[in-house]
C-alpha cells in the first residue's frame, strides 16, 4: 500500500475512526462546558457562561483551522518532521523496563480484561499520521461549532 491515506477504509476501520472522532469531540465538548461553567460560576451570571461558551467555541474553531493548515502543509514551517529512533526489541534490551504500579484510572484500557473493551476503545495507531491529524481537525472544529451554536440557544 503505497499511499495509506488514499486506501479505502474497511468497515471495522470506519467504526474505529468514528469512535476516535466521537471520543475526541466529546472530550473537547466536556472541557469547553466545564471551563464555561467555571467562568459562569465565578462571575455568578448566565451571560458570562454564554460568553465563555462562545469564546471556547471560537478558540476550538481557531485551533482546528490552525491544525488544518498544518495538515495541508500550508504553513510548512510548523510541520517539522521528527525522526524517531529505532526501538530495540524488548528481549534484546539490557535494562528491561519494569511495569510500574499505577492506580486503575491511570492505566491503559489494554491492561484490563473486559469484554466491552474492543467495542468502546479506539486504537488510533492503525491509522496513518495524516488520518489522525484529520480526525483532530474534524473533532476540534465540530466541538467548536457545537459550542458556538449552543451559546446562541441559551436564553439570557
Amino acid at each position: 500500500m503505497a499511499n495509506k491515506n488514499k486506501a479505502p477504509l474497511t468497515a471495522a476501520e470506519k467504526r474505529t475512526y468514528r469512535l476516535v472522532l466521537f471520543r475526541r469531540t466529546f472530550s473537547y465538548l466536556g472541557i469547553g462546558l466545564v471551563v464555561s461553567a467555571l467562568v459562569g460560576g465565578l462571575y455568578g451570571d448566565r451571560m458570562h457562561f454564554i460568553w465563555a461558551l462562545c469564546a471556547v467555541g471560537a478558540i476550538l474553531l481557531a485551533f482546528g483551522w490552525w491544525e488544518y493548515l498544518k495538515v495541508t502543509e500550508t504553513l510548512r514551517f510548523l510541520s517539522r518532521k521528527k525522526e524517531k529512533k529505532a526501538k530495540v526489541p524488548f528481549a534484546l534490551r539490557k535494562e528491561k523496563e519494569h511495569r510500574s504500579h499505577k492506580p486503575a484510572f491511570l492505566q491503559k484500557a489494554e491492561d484490563f480484561e473486559d469484554d466491552l473493551t474492543p467495542y468502546t476503545t479506539a486504537d488510533e495507531e492503525i491509522f496513518s499520521e495524516k488520518r489522525r491529524q484529520y480526525a483532530l481537525v474534524i473533532s476540534r472544529m465540530t466541538a467548536g461549532a457545537i459550542l458556538l451554536i449552543l451559546s446562541f440557544f441559551i436564553p439570557q
